[in-house]
């Protein structure tokens, strides 16, 4: 058993599969009876305390506000690196990715514009497309 962890965890895409579980995981916490459970469990307080300094926050915090920093860190190493002497290096390999990118911030804009625009409620307040999930899908592809 010990092994074929150790296995799956050695493979590339093991990282993406995981995030992908966890994130079916929460969706599935967050919509059914057990809501009220995943609230609570995002809301216990965690903290990290060096002689008289604290911090106390609610685990929702520390995942939206450090391990989500962390996984942007590896994102950008793991661009830079790509960049600067993997697939990416050659300038004629960044026309799709780049094409994908500006497509992933473009189109839920306009998708947005296209069911809103002759709402004027819906035009008043604009809106922000969240490109973590978008990050997440074209890391492993």
């Amino acid at each position: 058993m010990i092994s074929s962890i150790r296995t799956f965890l050695r493979l590339e895409s093991a990282s993406g599969i995981l995030l992908i579980l966890a994130a079916a995981l929460a969706m599935l916490c967050a919509n059914t009876d057990l809501k009220h459970l995943y609230e609570r469990l995002l809301q216990i307080q965690a903290g990290v305390q060096f002689g008289e300094f604290q911090i106390q926050k609610p685990l929702l915090l520390w995942i939206n506000d450090g391990l989500m920093v962390l996984f942007f860190f590896v994102v950008g190493m793991e661009l830079k690196r790509e960049l600067l002497e993997g697939e990416l290096s050659d300038r004629a390999n960044v026309r799709r990715p780049a094409l994908g990118a500006l497509g992933g911030m473009v189109v839920p804009g306009l998708i947005y514009w296209w069911i809103n625009y002759d709402n004027p409620a819906g035009m008043a307040g604009g809106t922000l497309a969240d490109t973590r999930r978008n990050l997440v899908a074209s890391k492993d592809s």
